[in-house]
């Protein structure tokens, strides 16, 4: 009988091949491991290659699991009795094994090699991708089609709206280009592609005001009309002079003022100057009795009143004006989304091309048109009897539509096969990508509840799991997580959230270091500047110089860190600097390393 900590025996139930599965998994608990034994165990309980699918969420993450696999596999094939005995036993075959079983096991590599098509670990959109190219005729594409990558796809976008701005649809893509404030017009066309499923019955302008409710008569010429009384350039000429005799705010206040015209932009101005509330924490609100200052305002005491009264209409006119512009701007998308989007799906048609949403809404109207469905899925139930997905916490809505039809048999009538037909789920809402390609974190919870009430009301075993255990981080920082979420996001997170570390006697320390808050500086008008050099001053460029500060520093008083042969003195390739993307930090650091003389990759 095999001894296992408690970390392996967890993930042995979880790898219990006739046994639903739901897991929660903290990273760096072995998930991919499990999976791979799963896998594994299905294939020594017989199971066919082919009858098994395995959806990851990345090309990268199907070609190691595959691996894994594969070198698992082949191990066992050169193993004697007793080192394979030991092997399987560990993996939770714990039954006693004839020599026929091992004979068996040893065979698996070779019919994991030989299985048609190969091992079906592939991502969701491979999936797809492959059902559509064996049902074309019924999923209405081309059974030659290819997959657009993101270049072609963005050029393609690109042609498409400048056609429609040149020849087109000119009057629309300038309304739509008055309402867009973003950086990046490709942005908002990927957006636009990656979420039709919302335009599919575009909204008119009175549909688009009702849904924000704003009234069908409203317009920004009312708004101005109840903020801009007429008369402002009488008394806001008595104020000048004193309030540029006050303290700063009191002086840009003149400047505001002085400027002041009755149109939108005087309205934006206006609320800039006059309402407290830029933080996300606030609402906005007229700063009335806080501006002018103190001193200020008792010299002005006279002539506040009207100043007063336009920070209250200002205030007032303010929530009309954001409900009135969204409302626009929701109208203008809709009427956008509805020309562009024809046009791009008739040009991608037109050249055989489809794009990853394609894929999985073309997969999804398969297995669910009443005309064809009942077919695709008689055909596929003969070839899938298990279903394992990899980071469900990011999958869409969409995505979980095409799992659950492909997985609806496990739970229908004979379609059970009591004991032979499983799904495996696992994920980890804390390493969700929000809204990445459409995913839905909060779905992770009730696709558990979903999916457990139907397999447990066909009579199955279905069982939720958590790997606690984390075989990567010291005591210390696993308690530092748990300590700063603890249950402060139940919605996202769920009520608790706790680690556990498998090396529970691994030195570990966390530093807080204070933030280093951004200061005002000065523009270099020097034209020979290159425009994106950062200055010295910057919170970027000191943030970095701390970090190779300190680095460089414990370096050269040869700070010792724990290893398996003993303490050492640390170097370059013991730190790991983790950034949030490659920004201008990013670019920082490495300089900064490099000018510190340390090794830098």
């Amino acid at each position: 009988m095999i001894r296992r900590d408690p970390a392996s025996e967890r993930q042995v139930a979880a790898s219990h091949p006739q046994a639903s599965t739901w897991l929660s998994a903290n990273a760096g608990s072995g998930k991919t491991r499990v999976l791979t034994d799963r896998v594994a165990r299905l294939l020594l309980a017989d199971v066919e290659p082919q009858r098994i699918l395995c959806l990851t969420y990345t090309k990268a993450a199907a070609s190691e699991m595959q691996n894994r696999l594969f070198r698992t596999l082949g191990s066992w094939a050169m193993k004697p009795d007793a080192d394979l005995r030991t092997a399987l036993a560990l993996l939770g075959e714990d039954a006693r094994l004839t020599a026929t079983d091992l004979a068996a096991a040893r065979r698996l590599f070779a019919r994991a090699i030989e299985t048609p098509g190969g091992l079906r670990i592939q991502t969701i959109h491979g999936f797809c991708a492959t059902l559509l190219r064996r049902f074309p005729l019924e999923a209405g594409v081309s059974p030659q089609f290819t997959e657009m990558d993101d270049r072609a796809a963005r050029l393609l976008r690109d042609n498409i709206a400048e056609e429609m701005a040149d020849t087109l649809a000119p009057d629309l893509m300038a309304d739509l280009a008055r309402h867009y404030t973003g950086e990046e017009f490709a942005g908002l066309l990927r957006e636009v592609c990656e979420r039709r499923s919302g335009f599919a019955h575009p909204l008119t302008e009175p549909a688009a005001r009702d849904l924000f409710g704003v009234p069908q008569a409203e317009t920004m010429a009312a708004i101005l009309h109840d903020v801009f009384a007429g008369d402002e350039a009488d008394w806001i000429a008595p104020l000048l002079p004193v309030l540029r005799q006050g303290k700063a705010t009191d002086f840009d206040l003149a400047n505001t003022l002085a400027g002041l015209t009755p149109d939108h932009g005087g309205l934006l101005a206006l609320e800039d100057a006059l309402l407290t509330g830029k933080s996300a924490k606030l609402p906005y609100t007229a700063k009335i009795g806080a501006l002018p200052t103190k001193d200020t305002r008792a010299k002005l005491a006279p002539l506040m009143p009207p100043l007063d009264a336009l920070m209250a209409r200002v205030e007032s006119a303010r929530a009309r004006r954001v409900v009135l512009r969204a409302a626009l701007r929701t109208a203008t998308l809709h009427r956008f989304a509805a020309a562009f989007l024809p046009i791009y799906a008739t040009r991608k048609a037109a050249r055989g091309w489809v794009d990853f949403d394609d894929l999985i809404t073309r997969a999804k109207d398969l297995l669910t048109d009443p005309s064809v469905a009942a077919w695709v899925l008689f055909r596929l139930d003969g070839g899938i009897d298990h279903i394992l997905v990899d980071e469900a916490q990011d999958t869409s809505p969409d995505q979980w539509r095409v799992i659950e039809l492909l997985s609806a048999e496990f739970t229908a009538g004979i379609g059970t096969r009591p004991g032979g037909r499983t799904l495996f789920v696992v994920g980890d809402k804390k390493q969700s990508i929000y809204s990445f390609q459409g995913a839905n974190v909060a779905a992770f919870d009730d696709k558990q509840i979903a999916f457990g009430t139907a397999f447990r009301a066909a009579g199955q075993t279905f069982q939720n799991l958590q790997l606690e255990y984390s075989f990567r981080s010291a005591p210390a920082i696993l308690r530092l997580v748990d300590v700063a979420l603890h249950d402060r996001f139940p919605t996202a997170l769920g009520h608790e959230v706790r680690h556990a570390a498998f090396k529970d006697q691994l030195p570990g320390r966390v530093d807080l270091w204070p933030l280093i808050e951004p200061i005002p500086e000065d523009r270099d008008e020097d034209w020979q500047t290159p425009v994106d050099r950062v200055s010295q001053t910057h919170h970027n460029a000191r943030l970095a110089q701390r970090i190779a500060t300190e680095m460089r520093a414990m370096i050269d008083a040869g700070t010792q860190i724990p290893t398996d042969a003993g303490p050492r003195p640390v170097h370059e390739g013991d730190f790991l600097i983790l950034v949030q993307r490659r920004s201008a930090l990013f670019a920082d650091l490495i300089r900064t390393c490099k000018q510190q003389g340390l090794a830098v990759a």
